[in-house]
């Protein structure tokens, strides 16, 4: 049996292909999985250090071996929310700040400095 995922680009479609798996939901079930969620967070762990030299808020998560939807529903918020953290397009307050230094184990300090070289970066792509 094969299983078909597939993701939202901001284009909908007038129907789902049948049988369908959202890739969050493909994620999900992945994420389940304690040998599978175990492996995917040491992947990620990995992959922060090639994809970020400097210490930007997604490599503070990849480091933490966490998704965006884990992250976010550790701090209280959305998957959005950190995508848009991510992107630099939203600047998180001190209370989300200080949430999501808690999710990430790490220090609030660390996290706002990650936020603002995100921010930045932002910034120099524009």
């Amino acid at each position: 049996m094969c299983q078909i995922v597939v993701a939202n680009f901001g284009v909908q479609s007038t129907q789902p292909l049948k049988g369908a798996v959202t890739l969050a939901k493909f994620v999900e079930g992945l994420e389940g999985d304690a040998e599978m969620a175990q492996r995917l967070a040491t992947a990620r762990r990995n992959l922060a250090a090639v994809l970020d030299e400097s210490i930007t808020f997604r490599r503070l998560r990849m480091l933490a071996g966490l998704s965006q939807a884990k992250l976010a529903a550790l701090a209280g918020t959305t998957q959005t929310y950190i995508a848009r953290v991510e992107s630099g397009s939203l600047d998180p307050g001190t209370d989300m700040l200080a949430r999501l230094s808690s999710a990430l184990g790490c220090d609030e300090v660390a996290v706002f400095r990650a936020v603002r070289v995100q921010r930045e970066r932002k910034g120099s792509a524009a």
